[in-house]
């Protein structure tokens, strides 16, 4: 579903989508697309709220979160603020100083993309049931619509696990569902990078997706990445932003 435009970007588009009607008009030939110049866009910080498959990591180490890869797909009018935080549920987040930190920081026009769901479905760090997931993620949709920027909620990444050939994401698929239902309560895009992330394990197979996945004592760990695997979940989630209609495709590469 589709909010309407609130953000400085989308009362840009809206201006030339109607600048582009009065040209056809009046001279009865059809406009080109309206392609908006670099220096035009306004610069936006994209605010990223989430757990260990999110969250950056240091030089000492080859895991990482795709959070560090995703600044690499959009043009240099976008800042990246990674606040994603191992072992984090979408409630521990929000009582968390990077939520606060997050909320503070937030300036009209920008976007804040939240993926939990892992630890949600999980024991260590949960659970949190779907409906309370739901719940929290519309808190801080109202949150970050009181100043002035945009939510846009973000599917749990895909888990390496399988059932045969066939990847099985059992655990997952009620929060990806409950994300979809806590979008279209709030009137909130949707990344539905849980699916693209299924779709990409399916095509590749176990043996090829295994190299993407942090490797523990021999076998590849369920949830986490290394540099290829958070790159390639980067692009995923580049690619959604494009096909859902995000005012922030017009930031891609």
């Amino acid at each position: 579903m589709r909010h309407a435009p609130s953000s400085p970007l989308a009362l840009f588009w809206l201006s030339c989508v109607l600048l582009a009607g009065c040209h056809s008009a009046t001279s009865g030939s059809t406009p080109a697309p309206m392609v908006a110049p670099l220096a035009a866009l306004p610069p936006v910080t994209i605010h990223l709220a989430g757990d260990s498959t999110v969250c950056n990591y240091p030089a000492t180490t080859v895991q990482e979160g795709w959070g560090m890869e995703l600044g690499q797909f959009f043009n240099d009018k976008v800042t990246v603020d990674n606040q994603a935080v191992g072992g984090a549920n979408v409630q521990s987040f929000k009582r968390s100083g990077n939520w606060s930190r997050i909320i503070a920081a937030l300036k009209p026009g920008d976007y804040v993309l939240m993926q939990f769901g892992a630890n949600d479905s999980g024991t260590a760090h949960g659970p949190v049931t779907p409906p309370d997931y739901v719940a929290t993620l519309g808190q801080m949709a109202v949150e970050i619509r009181a100043k002035q920027a945009t939510p846009i909620f973000v599917t749990p990444t895909a888990f390496y696990q399988w059932s045969g050939p066939r990847q099985d994401n059992a655990r997952l698929a009620p929060y990806a569902e409950a994300c979809h239902t806590a979008g279209a309560g709030h009137n909130a895009l949707v990344i539905d990078l849980n699916a693209r992330g299924v779709e990409w394990l399916g095509s590749v197979g176990p043996t090829l997706a295994a190299s993407f996945y942090l490797p523990v004592r021999g076998a590849p760990d369920k949830a986490h990445f290394v540099k290829s695997g958070a790159t390639q979940m980067a692009r995923l989630v580049a690619g959604e932003i494009q096909r859902i209609h995000s005012p922030l495709a017009a930031y891609l590469k």
